[in-house]
Formats: structure tokens, sequence, C-alpha cells
């Protein structure tokens, strides 16, 4: 029988130490940012080094941020959300 790949992440959730948990939340997290950067800045048509510029933030930056490899702090996100005509907000879990 094959499984889906939400099956198996769900038993590869369950079998994850406390601390591997949380560090998968912590990439799950920041990927999920990452995501947004990218898609309201192809909204806007712009280049990663057109959004450092509009936003005083190093291209190198905006790099990581978008391949999830930094968690950015909540002023550099609000300095990106300024520059993308976007809000950053808390929005109540659905679970």
């Amino acid at each position: 029988m094959t499984r889906s790949y939400k099956d198996i992440m769900t038993d590869r959730r369950a079998r994850l130490t406390p601390d591997s948990a949380a560090q998968q939340e912590v990439f799950e997290k920041a990927y999920d940012i990452a995501l947004q950067v990218i898609d309201l800045r192809d909204r806007h048509g712009l280049t990663q080094a057109q959004l450092a510029e509009r936003c005083g933030i190093d291209q190198g930056d905006i790099s990581r941020i978008e391949r999830g490899s930094t968690s950015p702090t909540a002023r550099t996100l609000q300095r990106i959300a300024e520059a993308l005509d976007a809000d950053v907000r808390l929005v109540a879990r659905t679970s």
C-alpha cells in the first residue's frame, strides 16, 4: 500500500526529539516567511536588489530571508513590508 506524503511526515514528526521538533518548527516558520516575501516581491515585479534598495537592507540579507536560512527581526520585516506595501501582523492559529 502506498503511503501519502502527509502520512510519512506525520510519522516522522512523531519520532522527533523535543530539540529536533523545536528546530523543525523554527525552520517551517522561516520558510513560511520566505514564501510570503518572495510572493509579494514577485507581485510587485521587483528583483531582490530592487527590494533591498527600497527598504535599505542588503540584497544578501533579502536572499537569506527568501531562502529561509535566517529569521529576520521584527524591524527588518516591517521595513520589507513597508517596501512591498504590506502589513506585518499576528494572526490567530486555526488549530
